[in-house]
């Protein structure tokens, strides 16, 4: 016998549906890892097969303009999987302060942020350009996203002395 939902369920998935283009917040919980990393002086490159720098990351962000527009602020919590003999497997935590843009008939975004390395070790800002798509239901999606970091200043680095570029993946609520 096919039963068909109750009245309650199907105000709850129209609900649903509706959210995002009411949604005033957005909170993501994902993970990115360092494909490569390149320092001018002395000319090295360290690759993801190299040395595997995985790093945790959680954000908030709020719509200025709803479902287009959101300033965002990120957490991220990066260490290394292989250090080298002496080192900490720990890189340390980075809070980064930027603005999302979604055009709404393209199906990516781009991402402006200023990445803030909090600690261990010295403090230092960075520049960080990224792009990334969206994939799901409404409510809660799957990010996927590469950037490129470039320092700025801070802790012996002058501007775009290393270029880290990298991958990440998580979940995304619109709220």
């Amino acid at each position: 016998m096919l039963k068909f939902p109750t009245l309650g369920a199907a105000f709850a998935l129209v609900a649903l549906a509706a959210a995002p283009a009411n949604a005033q917040f957005k909170i993501r919980l994902g993970a990115e890892t360092q494909i490569v990393e390149h320092v001018n002086t002395p000319s090295s490159t360290t690759w993801l097969t190299d040395q595997w720098r995985p790093s945790l990351v959680g954000m908030l962000g709020f719509y200025v303009l709803p479902g287009i527009l959101s300033i965002d602020g990120e957490v991220a919590e990066a260490f290394r999987v292989n250090p080298p003999a002496g080192q900490s497997s720990r890189i340390g935590t980075t809070f980064r302060l930027g603005a999302t843009l979604s055009p709404p008939v393209i199906p990516f975004y781009i991402r402006a942020a200023v990445p803030l390395h909090l600690e261990p070790g010295d403090f230092f800002a960075s520049m960080r350009a990224a792009i990334g798509t969206l994939i799901g239901p409404p409510v809660a999606k799957l990010y996927l996203e590469l950037a490129a970091d470039f320092p700025l200043s801070g802790a012996g680095h002058s501007f775009g002395d290393v270029q880290t570029f990298s991958a990440g993946a998580g979940i995304q609520f619109d709220l």
